[in-house]
């Protein structure tokens, strides 16, 4: 009868590793080794094994358990001292017919490999599994197929290698043989005893959902698309085949720590780059989206989210969603979120075409419920399915919506003297288009707490004359401030009009009232959806922004008199912090003093050395505080968004660090970093995969002042109340540290003073992770939390009194 071959490889240049596997294999070959035939380069002698209980049982038990087997195999051990060496002998010896690789020994508890990572290890054995796959070598290729062995090191991060079991070589040599001989044992159970496994795989097996999700978004925006992933074990086989087609195909696939975390790196790369994306989760964890769901479909946010779910028939289906008790199906619907249940594998194409249908409708993401048989086909897919969408058609404005523009043209080309335009996202046609006509016509920009950058302060390291700054229900600046107001009044409407370009003009927008919006403001207000046309708006604009830009800039005709009164009067308004607190160096810093160092700094850099980056803003008073004094060259992304979640902007650092051309800042707060998990793990772990992804600096300040301050602010500023307990959090002090891992350097640091020349060099280091933790403390004193704060003290000019102002406060935490 012939016997299969299976080869056993030993990687070592250690005597002592090699006699004590070989002393295992004696032990239990029985009768299922009839044949074992030694090819080594050490000049070996059999050796004894070491007598142990342990080692014993798993003797006796591996003999019992061999015996019972029917199967007849011949061993052939191959010893080398490299794979190279060890790919060499398997391809130069001729070898019988059912000659397999089977299990990989590999010693690198030798000093030559000190310092060598996991990474490392698995890129060699990849390398050597492909080439025995080229040369037509069998071999069973799986992580328990292969052990390698190293010294202890003392790393600060341990993650799971993809290739190989992780051992730590014991000093006991009793426990290095029964080591090996559980090594053995369950890859032989696992291959050989399994029938389901092949040594001559065919490679993966086509998921259908996953050549659906690749190949439509391909088809669509080419490699510039994300996947997300986490996994569970229905979706599992789907991520896959997933994975890899996706790489395959060019486009990044990214991990989070949580569900939470894709969905926020799905919504800030879309509202950045528009980057369509898929998301796949497993049973039960639509729930786990947060609001951040909800935030997708107000973004209009094109993509699909794939939850696994349970057939509706199956009764009380574990982690099910859909049963005699609730239906999330019904949830999905409150929040207008679109979806398609796939419950049959027979009607697969029919859903997908449903799916199509909706993601081309451009109203939010998709989200695929999908029960175990739809995640496991494998059917091809009818390639009409990724055939392009038609191009939507803008319609030319009607009649009434004429009357409108012409109305808007006259108060840009005739008056009043102060126009004010918040702009919301802009791509880069609309922003020059902005940019020009504000330039020619003399009027003021801002951009908002939900859209930060969307009009920077510098474009191309050159200053823009006409921003000046930000205008919100929290953050708004000081210039906004004053150039609405005169003595702390808003100017009449007969002297100043307010833009809300691309907006739904929402309580988030501005710090005035309901009443003030009514009564005291005069508001033009575009937006694309008629259903979002504010009650305060004078002149609404039912159309897209790039035609309208285009109408304006064809009959664009102000005098030059208007356009040098106008920029006069943004002149007027002076660029520098009045408060003394932002000047005043105390213990813990004083969040005013923080920023206004490090915005004199990032301005320094970026005039001086072309610095560039995209900020990243989490909710809170040290987000808010970034929003408004520090300037940008690029559009960011606020946590503010939508439903104002704590979290969103860390958990979408995850993604933004791989998919900006910039440098990466971020602000968060220490009540948000406390919400959500740890970003550096999952950080490291996408490193792992794109490497070359991470030649920008990237960095986050958590700022560390004990309490949500926001609330806080409002307690006592608003409300005139002491702070609670309610605000009061906890911070802990770590150890500063540096560390090169993954070919990343990454430097933790507490900062309780502003060193400029440190963070100078931090914040420009190519290839670089810097976690700052920013000690400063809790004030009241401006930045934009409560119209209640511009009018205090510390202003270089004294106003009215802040009650005079105050009354009319809105109540928003």
């Amino acid at each position: 009868m012939d016997m299969t071959a299976i080869g056993v490889v030993v990687v070592t240049r250690r005597r002592e590793f090699f006699e004590t596997g070989f002393s295992v294999l004696n032990d239990v070959r029985g009768d299922v080794f009839q044949h074992v035939e030694i090819d080594a380069d050490i000049d070996y002698a059999p050796a004894q094994s070491v007598s142990n209980p342990v080692y014993r049982e798993a003797c006796d038990k591996a003999v019992r358990f061999l015996a019972a087997r029917q199967e007849r195999l011949a061993i052939k051990v191959i010893q080398a001292d490299s794979l190279e060496a060890a790919f060499g002998k398997i391809t130069a010896t001729p070898t019988q017919g059912g000659f397999q690789v089977g299990m990989l020994f590999i010693d690198y508890a030798d000093p030559l490999y000190d310092g060598i990572s996991p990474q490392e290890i698995d890129e060699q054995l990849a390398s050597f599994h492909t080439r025995l796959q080229e040369a037509a070598v069998p071999a069973f290729c799986s992580s328990f197929s292969t052990a390698v062995f190293a010294s202890p090191q003392e790393n600060r991060i341990r993650y799971q290698p993809m290739e190989y079991i992780e051992c730590i070589l014991p000093s006991d040599r009793a426990v290095l043989q029964t080591q090996l001989l559980c090594l053995w044992m369950d890859f032989l159970e696992h291959s050989y005893v399994n029938r389901r496994a092949k040594t001559d795989t065919r490679g993966l097996r086509r998921n259908t959902l996953a050549a659906f999700l690749t190949g439509f978004l391909s088809a669509r925006a080419g490699s510039d698309w994300l996947g997300f992933y986490f996994t569970g074990s229905l979706v599992s086989n789907l991520i896959t085949y997933f994975d890899v087609e996706a790489n395959r195909l060019g486009a990044l696939v990214l991990r989070g720590p949580s569900e939470h975390s894709l969905a926020c790196g799905a919504l800030a790369n879309w509202q950045l780059y528009k980057k369509p994306f898929a998301v796949i989760v497993t049973s039960g964890m639509i729930d786990e989206f947060r609001g951040t769901l909800a935030n997708l479909r107000e973004a209009r946010a094109k993509g699909f989210i794939v939850c696994a779910e349970n057939r509706a028939s199956q009764w009380f289906a574990f982690q099910g969603t859909i049963s005699r008790d609730e239906d999330t199906r019904a949830v999905l619907q409150a929040r207008g979120i679109a979806y398609v249940y796939m419950e049959d594998a027979d009607n697969i194409a029919q859903d997908l075409r449903r799916a199509v249908a909706l993601y081309d409708a451009g109203q939010g993401p998709v989200v695929l419920l999908a029960t175990q048989a739809v995640l496991d086909a494998g059917d091809e897919l009818d390639p009409a399915l990724f055939a392009p969408a038609l191009k939507e058609c803008t319609a030319a404005p009607d009649e009434a919506m004429q009357d409108v523009l012409q109305d808007v043209m006259q108060i840009i080309n005739q008056g009043p003297e102060r126009l004010l335009w918040q702009c919301g996202p802009m791509d880069e046609e609309e922003l020059a288009l902005t940019l020009s006509i504000a330039e020619r016509a003399g009027i003021a920009l801002t951009d908002s707490l939900t859209h930060p950058g969307s009009v920077p302060k510098y474009r191309d390291g050159k200053r823009i004359p006409n921003y000046l700054g930000t205008l919100a229900v929290y953050g708004y600046s000081p210039r906004v401030y004053n150039y609405l107001h005169t003595r702390d009044k808003l100017n009449p409407q007969s002297q100043q009009c307010l833009f809300f370009m691309k907006s739904k003009l929402g309580q988030v927008s501005t710090p005035f009232s309901e009443g003030r919006l009514m009564r005291k403001l005069r508001i033009v207000q575009l937006t694309r959806n008629g259903a979002h046309m504010s009650p305060f708006t004078d002149h609404g604009l039912v159309m897209d922004y790039r035609s309208f830009l285009h109408h304006v800039e064809r009959h664009l005709d102000v005098s030059p008199a208007l356009r040098e009164r106008r920029c006069r009067l943004m002149a007027s308004v002076a660029d520098t912090p009045s408060d003394v607190a932002s000047k005043l160096p105390s213990t813990p810093m004083s969040p005013n003093y923080f920023f206004a160092r490090l915005n004199h700094l990032v301005e320094k850099l970026i005039v001086e050395r072309a610095y560039d980056y995209t900020g990243l803003y989490d909710v809170g008073r040290c987000g808010i505080s970034a929003i408004r004094n520090v300037a940008r060259t690029r559009r960011g992304f606020s946590g503010w968004y939508g439903r104002a979640l704590m979290g969103d902007a860390l958990q979408a650092t995850l993604s933004v660090a791989y998919t900006s051309g910039t440098n990466v800042v971020a602000f968060i707060g220490d009540g948000a970093k406390g919400l959500v998990p740890d970003i550096l793990p999952s950080f490291i772990e996408n490193a792992l995969n794109y490497p070359d992804r991470m030649r920008k600096n990237f960095t986050v300040f958590y700022f560390m002042n004990g309490g949500h301050s926001v609330i806080n602010t409002y307690q006592e500023r608003i409300l005139f109340n002491r702070t609670s307990r309610q605000m009061r959090l906890v911070n802990l002090m770590s150890a500063d540290w540096e560390e090169d891992i993954c070919g990343l350097q990454v430097c933790a640091r507490t900062l309780d003073s502003f060193d400029a020349d440190m963070l100078a060099e931090a914040l420009q280091k190519p290839g670089r992770i810097n976690l700052f933790s920013v000690v400063v403390g809790h004030n009241n004193e401006g930045d934009g939390i409560s119209l209640a704060t511009a009018t205090g003290w510390q202003r270089d000019a004294m106003q009215i009194e802040p009650a005079a102002v105050a009354e009319d406060v809105p109540l928003i935490v």
